[in-house]
């Protein structure tokens, strides 16, 4: 066979085999999906979609809706709860794949695939109904749209590339940083710099803008809770300082969520330009989906130490690189042959364990799935408590816990958190439970073996009731302590 029949051949083998792997990955998160319990961000977000609005206090809406709208086909179940997770998740998939066909070639579209399939960001994300989950999805799209309106003068193209990136604002406020991206690269590469004189580009950009109109309506309704929430969320409102360690906290996050040495490849291309054989226009426009947002969080690092997961919609452009620069680099030079191999290989490794891990018999303070495990246990006891002390509703000193609380409740009761005047979570500004049960008593669980203080106000006595435990299958997982809130003082005595 010819060089020239061979890469017929594997250029037809890519592309197929790429949607393969998508479509098998799919159906494995799909069965995987009920393998744990929710997570208290999931549980957080399925309580948002039994209070339909047009924002919430951190968010917007569109994960409630499409949590709203598994469980009105599913139930609501685990599985309801995550079901279009898992699809967005292979949508992205697919969008990376078309992208990088456009961009590159079907070679690197696959290796693309390959790539995301086996980053723990991506990987054991796919499973479960998170933020990022469902923005990451509309940024791919919206990359995708951008590269075609790019070609074009007419509008349309520019405001689908627009409404995408409002749909993942939606999801994510972070989502409009997806704007400064294509402005970066439009500054950078010469020809595209017409693009920012034509009304097109800013059709898109007003047309993404539009999306924030329910933010800034909840939030006039509401005394503009989230600006003081955001503030708080990035650590701004305890003053600016320097923190060096936690940058390098950040970055080897960064090494342990998206695999060690795909992460150093990754800044091995930015660091060695001279590595990036590949086509210069569409290199730059990869790189543009990936540095502004890193390079945010890179610069937040140095006043605060937030979650590794929140850069994740710059591995986009990030694993398109990738994918398009290792296996060329790889022939170029021999000491980068074995390089794309061990890293695929040791970040398969890495996923594998973290989709199972109860076999490793880690600590439970250690393992990074027992925050999928227990609040059913932790649920069957409390309301065993419940029920032998009569209180008539349940409580928590925390939303993340009270969440967990109502979705494994029998009958998913509403659970709640202590009152304040300054609100940071969605709980503390629903109806709290001095309305909602102006008498009786509360069960009331805590982390700690103190009870909040907040409630003092609110019960006339507050007894311990000792430790429950949190278990999963005979691990414990989690302690916590609980507490009954009594109204008046003839109650002392259950």
């Amino acid at each position: 066979m010819s060089a020239t029949d061979r890469s017929e051949a594997s250029s037809v083998f890519y592309f197929p085999a790429a949607l393969a792997l998508i479509v098998l990955g799919t159906a494995f998160h799909l069965l995987y999906s009920t393998h744990l319990e929710l997570v208290g961000d999931e549980a957080y977000y399925w309580l948002w979609s039994r209070h339909p609005d047009i924002c919430y206090l951190d968010k917007g809406p569109m994960i409630a809706w499409l949590i709203w709208a598994g469980t009105a086909l599913f139930g609501q179940t685990v599985f309801g709860v995550r079901f279009f997770a898992v699809l967005l998740a292979g949508g992205t998939g697919l969008a990376m794949l078309l992208l990088t066909r456009r961009l590159f070639s079907d070679r690197a579209a696959f290796w693309a695939v390959v790539i995301a399939s086996v980053v723990p960001l991506f990987a054991v994300g796919a499973s479960l109904m998170t933020i990022d989950t469902v923005y990451v999805f509309f940024w791919s799209w919206a990359a995708l749209a951008f590269w075609r309106a790019k070609d074009h003068e007419n509008i349309g193209p520019w405001v689908l590339t627009g409404a995408l990136v409002g749909l993942g604002v939606l999801s994510k406020y972070t989502a409009a940083i997806e704007l400064i991206s294509f402005t970066a690269f439009c500054l950078w590469d010469r020809p595209s710099r017409a693009h920012l004189r034509r009304g097109t580009f800013w059709a898109m950009v007003g047309t993404a803008c539009l999306f924030f109109l329910p933010a800034i309506v909840w939030n006039y309704r509401h005394h503009w809770p989230t600006s003081d929430w955001l503030f708080h969320r990035g650590a701004l409102d305890k003053g600016l300082a320097f923190h060096p360690t936690f940058v390098l906290a950040f970055l080897v996050e960064q090494a342990g969520v998206i695999s060690p040495l795909l992460f150093l490849g990754l800044i091995f291309l930015f660091v060695r330009p001279s590595l990036l054989p590949t086509p210069k226009l569409a290199t730059g426009y990869a790189a543009a989906l990936f540095l502004p947002l890193f390079a945010l969080y890179l610069l937040l690092s140095l006043h605060y130490h937030g979650p590794p997961n929140w850069t994740a919609a710059a591995y986009v452009g990030g694993v398109i690189l990738l994918a398009a620069n290792w296996p060329g680099l790889a022939k170029a030079r021999r000491w980068a042959r074995w390089g794309p191999i061990t890293a695929l290989v040791l970040a398969s490794v890495e996923t594998a364990m973290l989709l199972e891990t109860r076999w490793l018999n880690l600590p439970s303070r250690v393992d990074p799935l027992d925050r999928a495990r227990g609040s059913r246990s932790l649920a069957a006891e409390v309301a065993q408590r419940q029920q032998s002390t009569g209180a008539r509703f349940v409580m928590a000193d925390n939303y993340i816990t009270a969440a967990l609380l109502s979705f494994y409740l029998p009958g998913q009761p509403e659970t709640f958190v202590p009152g304040v005047k300054r609100p940071l979570n969605q709980l503390e500004l629903w109806s709290n439970y001095d309305q909602r049960y102006p008498t009786g008593n509360a069960l009331i669980v805590a982390k700690r073996p103190t009870f909040p203080h907040a409630l003092g106000q609110s019960f006339a006595h507050l007894t311990p009731l000792g430790p429950v435990e949190a278990i999963d299958g005979q691990r414990m997982v989690g302690r916590y302590y609980l507490f009954l809130g009594q109204r008046n003082r003839e109650s002392d005595h259950y």
